[in-house]
């Protein structure tokens, strides 16, 4: 189960919608969209209902938290190492899952790196050139909880770290 807003959005990027389509399809400013989607804002059962109407799926899934369903099967330990090493490489799968899989982890574990300095009270506060990065990291992220179990997702992280290790 996910919170309500982060639940609004996977079933937005599953509908391969902009906050601005839904905005117009369900009737609610973009600006409130994405307060909703950050879990800034709470909604009446009436933005529920047009937001379900929106994104074709009944208002109990969304209430609910209940993500869209992938329908994949789990990774077997063969996949998630071919996945680990296209990660650490840079290159591509011929499995589409697979690659997208890599390229999500790859986003992920580049802006972990790309960061910038530390102070001596700890990270510095992201500048401009390091947001846009640390942004896409956390859609990228935010895509592969999405797809994957939690447990699916640590293990693939800790073999990427294994694996670059490696290289």
């Amino acid at each position: 189960m996910q919170p309500f807003g982060e639940t609004v959005l996977a079933w937005r990027l599953a509908r391969r919608m902009t906050q601005d389509e839904l905005g117009r399809a369900a009737g609610v400013p973009r600006p409130n969209l994405s307060a909703i989607e950050r879990g800034d804002r709470e909604v009446t059962l009436k933005t529920l209902r047009a937001l379900a109407l929106a994104l074709d799926v009944r208002p109990g899934i969304l209430a609910d938290g209940i993500p869209p369903a992938t329908g994949a099967p789990p990774l077997s330990r063969a996949r998630l190492e071919r996945i680990a090493r296209a990660t650490a490489r840079g290159s591509d799968s011929k499995d589409s899952r697979e690659s997208a899989l890599a390229r999500h982890l790859r986003q992920v574990m580049t802006s972990k790196l790309q960061v910038g300095p530390t102070g001596p009270s700890g990270p510095t506060r992201p500048t401009r050139s390091t947001a846009r990065p640390l942004a896409r990291a956390d859609r990228a992220y935010f895509m592969l909880r999405s797809s994957e179990s939690q447990e699916t997702v640590a293990t693939l992280v800790d073999r990427v770290g294994l694996a670059l290790e490696r290289e």
